[in-house]
């Protein structure tokens, strides 16, 4: 069973259309990276998959259910298994780190241990920390611990690592591919650095102009195009 199963996506604001014919498919436990120039229309599909933004014509099936033709009850589960880390993020700047992971894990009516999640991302130091005096490295590990709170089957992450330093999107790196590992959960995210794609990532979605022009792993893409590296490949095939 694929998690996401897309057909022919098209969506459009007003006259501009943004995604022309997508198809895409991610299965249990793949980590899917979409790269893409700024307006590619890499946010607008992620919002699609996250049930939050609606679509001209296609077909989007997410658990083996057709959001087309399913019931609110049936939204609303799905949406439950969807966990999301956004950019910017936003979270309520007068909470402490403790008090936002204890919130949201009442709203989820998880059974997860805040203290073992404490522990987990290493935030016991900022414990009693306010969310808007972070940095924006544990900021981000903050939202991370969030999004797994709920035991997600899928995770949606938008630029996760925009603006860290290289030891602090290595950390965060190792919490998303040991949560892959673990749970065989389902991480689809966009990311402006290619090494990341090559290191991480079992597929990879190049998305042009609206379009997903390439869908394959890394290993396959460089193969047959005689690339050296991502980052050259998405350099030859990408204009600004």
């Amino acid at each position: 069973m694929n998690i996401i199963d897309i057909k022919d996506l098209h969506k459009s604001y007003g006259k501009h259309p943004v995604l022309k014919g997508i198809h895409f498919q991610a299965k249990p436990g793949e980590i899917i990276g979409i790269i893409g120039k700024n307006g590619a229309g890499k946010s607008t599909l992620l919002e699609i998959i996250m049930t939050i933004k609606g679509f001209d014509h296609g077909k989007v099936s997410l658990f083996n259910q057709d959001l087309q033709n399913i019931s609110d009850r049936q939204l609303e589960e799905i949406r439950s298994d969807i966990s999301a880390v956004l950019q910017p993020t936003q979270f309520y700047k007068n909470l402490k780190v403790e008090e936002l992971l204890k919130l949201f894990k009442a709203y989820y009516q998880s059974d997860m241990d805040i203290k073992k999640v404490m522990a987990d991302f290493k935030l016991e130091p900022h414990r009693k920390t306010y969310f808007e005096k972070l940095s924006g490295g544990w900021k981000q590990k903050v939202s991370l611990a969030i999004a797994f709170i709920s035991k997600p089957k899928l995770i949606v992450l938008d630029e996760p690592t925009t603006g860290l330093d290289p030891h602090m999107r290595n950390m965060l790196w190792a919490y998303i591919t040991e949560y892959n590992q673990k749970t065989g959960g389902t991480v689809i995210l966009t990311t402006h650095y290619m090494d990341e794609i090559e290191m991480y990532c079992d597929k990879v979605m190049l998305l042009n102009e609206g379009r997903n022009e390439v869908f394959d792993t890394p290993d396959q893409i460089l193969s047959s195009t005689g690339f050296q590296s991502i980052n050259e490949f998405y350099l030859k095939n990408v204009s600004i």
